[in-house]
């Protein structure tokens, strides 16, 4: 029986295939090199096989092999494309392709291909199955890094939503109390029969209640402003000795409890938001002052050093794993409860707002535990011409 077979493809492959089909027992073979004919001679010819190329010219891609089988149903059909195109092949089965060739397979194997074809099975080049492995490979172990990066963001999203749901409960905790203390102090201070020292002292609490809910109020907008990008510094050339003085003074007086133990250069010239510095410096040690145990000491030391202005707060409590270091550094809204008392926890973006603070003046901030219990957090605010070089490698 005579295997008859009909390729539309360019000329130079048309002439390769004849002659491999004239060696070739049992086998009829006609060609064209002109795609727009194909289904036409397939309707005639009604041939065994229809082998196209489908990059060619008029054969609007998969649409000749629906033509083709349209015209002459019993035609099976193979489709020569590009390796490396999975989609091309898949468009290619999915129109009724019983093979695949590559254009780059010699005429011997394509007539192979064609065999196995009319005898009912399905097949494809060596070609074209290498290189739909190759693709099958590559997708999934794109699909296998794309769970996990899907996994990592479930799990972020998870832990912002809890660390959010965390600051909502820490922050009404935190605005609580100075709303109440002030509310209690102005309906005392409605009863004019109180004695003016009272009055006074009574004052200072409120406005002290005050100072703390604004205190909260511009942590919370200088966050949104770094995460906006509005956020700008007001640098001048400043000595940070006097400041870290009166921060270590303030912390005394909210926290007589605590022994502080302080180190200060005599002198720590830098470039720097003096205001913004003194609240780093302030939120470092006030936390230090509420972790640490009873009548343990806070360490603070302030130096000048080749890399700039370090300044190093050491307490011995119970300790700040690394992680949750990392968290409280990286996330706004982490407190690490996981170590802390809920009653010492915070509004949560103290020491995000910190760290973000000394990266706004290009310095660094770190944490480490200490192995006898207690975190040392230290930062470091480089010098001004450090800082250019800085700028101008980035520039570069």
């Amino acid at each position: 029986m005579t295997l008859t077979v009909l390729v539309c493809d360019a000329a130079g492959a048309v002439d390769g295939l004849q002659v491999e089909a004239t060696v070739e027992i049992g086998l009829s073979l006609d060609a064209t090199t002109d795609a727009t004919r194909v289904a036409e001679l397939a309707a005639r010819l009604r041939p065994d096989v229809v082998i196209c190329r489908l990059d060619m010219e008029g054969t609007h891609g998969v649409e000749v092999l629906t033509r083709v089988a349209a015209s002459s149903p019993p035609s099976r059909t193979i489709a020569r494309i590009a390796p490396g195109d999975p989609q091309r092949a898949a468009d290619a089965i999915a129109a009724g392709a019983s093979g695949l060739s590559s254009v780059d397979d010699d005429p011997r194997t394509v007539l192979a291909i064609a065999t196995a074809v009319a005898g009912g099975s399905v097949a494809m080049s060596p070609a074209i199955a290498a290189s739909l492995a190759r693709e099958l490979s590559a997708a999934t172990d794109s699909s296998a890094h794309l769970a996990g990066e899907l996994d990592e963001l479930r799990a972020s999203i998870s832990q912002g939503t809890s660390a959010k749901a965390d600051f909502l409960s820490n922050i009404s905790h935190e605005l609580r109390t100075p709303v109440t203390v002030a509310k209690g102090i102005a309906y005392v201070l409605r009863n004019p029969a109180i004695e003016e020292a009272e009055r006074t002292e009574f004052l200072e609490q409120l406005q002290g209640s005050l100072d703390k809910l604004m205190g909260i109020v511009d942590e919370i907008i200088t966050i949104s402003e770094l995460e906006r990008g509005s956020f700008e510094l007001v640098l001048a050339e400043v000595d940070l000795a006097p400041l870290v003085l009166r921060v270590i003074d303030g912390a005394r007086a909210t926290h007589p409890d605590v022994p502080i133990l302080a180190e200060v250069g005599p002198t720590l010239e830098t470039l720097a938001d003096e205001a913004r510095i003194a609240g780093v410096v302030a939120e470092l040690l006030d936390n230090a002052c509420r972790y640490s145990p009873a009548g343990a000491p806070v360490e603070i030391s302030a130096r000048d050093m080749k890399e700039g202005v370090v300044v190093t707060v050491t307490d011995h409590g119970e300790g700040l794993a690394r992680d949750v270091a990392r968290r409280s550094f990286d996330e706004p809204f982490s407190t690490g409860e996981g170590v802390l008392r809920k009653e010492k926890a915070g509004v949560g973006v103290g020491l995000h707002l910190a760290r973000q603070l000394v990266l706004e003046h290009g310095g660094t901030m770190w944490a480490d535990p200490l192995p006898g219990g207690g975190t040392l957090v230290a930062f470091c605010i480089p010098p001004r011409d450090a800082r250019g070089k800085a700028a101008r490698a980035g520039a570069a």
